[in-house]
C-alpha cells in the first residue's frame, strides 16, 4: 500500500518523489489539511479503499496513511 501511496502522492498532489518517506508528514509534503478530504476520495476512486477522514486526519505520517489503506483492503478482502 506504500508504493500506492506513493504514486498518489507524486502523481495526483504534485508532491516530488524525494521528499516521500515514511516518516514524512503531509505538512512537511506541503500539504493542508484540505489534502485530507481531497485523498479520501482519491484512495476511494484510484484504490477502492473507503478510509474516513478522520483516520487520515489522525495519521502523523506517510507511513501511518499506508497502515490506514493496509487495514482498510484487509478489512474489504475479509468481508468478500
Amino acid at each position: 500500500m506504500y508504493d500506492t501511496l506513493v504514486n498518489i502522492l507524486t502523481g495526483r498532489f504534485q508532491v516530488r518523489p524525494e521528499l516521500v518517506t515514511p516518516e514524512a508528514t503531509p505538512p512537511a509534503l506541503g500539504l493542508d489539511s484540505l489534502f485530507v478530504v481531497e485523498l479520501s476520495f482519491v484512495l476511494e476512486e484510484e484504490a477502492g479503499l473507503k478510509v474516513g477522514f478522520d483516520e487520515l486526519a489522525e495519521a502523523d505520517t506517510v507511513a501511518e496513511i499506508a497502515r490506514l489503506m493496509r487495514q482498510e483492503r484487509e478489512r474489504r478482502d475479509a468481508s468478500v
